[in-house]
């Protein structure tokens, strides 16, 4: 059977006109794009003063995003933990140096085989070593009433790098970051959380740590 090129396109074209007008009368509002429910800066930060990023730090109450360069000033003064939401392979390939994986794919489990949901609401003291796969341990819990992620001695999590964390994964185009960061705000109240989208690719792009 031969095909009709032109009249393929005016199909096509009858299509597209019918999609727009359908989108146009949705009585809800239902973008076209994803909208991102992060928050944006909008303090002043005095790049020379730990005393700035400290407030700023401190002013911060649901996943909000940071820029490569604000990314590496708070990496500097290791203030604080960078938390990589790839899956393990990609974690194992390369990721920013001191960085803890909490592949976003595995939270649900995670949640569900230590009961993190009902800990962290019960607002008791805890702690629990979390193990995925071949990766190195990590604790999280609840100490002074400050939701903590550390992978080294539980005796130093009153540090605010432990209260604060920068989750990162693929770069644009990659949410598990942005997915990630607000489940750990809404299901375990954590409040200090920057979302770095320029993630593993931007930073190794400039050079700085990785292991």
């Amino acid at each position: 059977m031969k095909i009709n090129i032109k009249q393929v396109y005016i199909i096509l074209l009858i299509s597209l006109c019918f999609s727009l007008l359908r989108y146009a009368f949705l009585r809800v509002d239902y973008p076209l794009f994803k909208k991102s429910k992060l928050d944006s800066l909008d303090v002043s930060i005095d790049n020379e003063k730990i005393t700035s990023l400290e407030s700023m730090i401190s002013s911060i109450n649901s996943p909000t995003l940071v820029d490569i360069k604000l990314a590496k000033l708070l990496f500097d003064n290791s203030l604080v933990k960078f938390i990589d939401a790839r899956d393990v392979e990609s974690y194992s390939e390369q990721h920013i140096l001191n960085s803890i994986n909490i592949p976003y794919d595995l939270i649900e489990d995670l949640n569900n085989e230590h009961d993190l949901s009902f800990l962290f609401n019960s607002k008791n003291e805890f702690y629990e070593k979390i193990i995925i796969e071949k990766n190195e341990p990590f604790y999280i819990g609840l100490k002074d009433n400050k939701p903590f992620i550390t992978d080294k001695n539980l005796d130093i999590i009153n540090d605010s790098q432990y209260t604060t964390f920068i989750v990162y994964c693929s770069g644009e185009g990659c949410s598990l970051s942005e997915d990630l960061g607000f489940y750990l705000n809404e299901q375990f109240s954590f409040n200090r959380i920057f979302i770095y989208e320029g993630g593993m690719p931007e930073w190794s792009k400039y050079g700085y740590p990785v292991e």
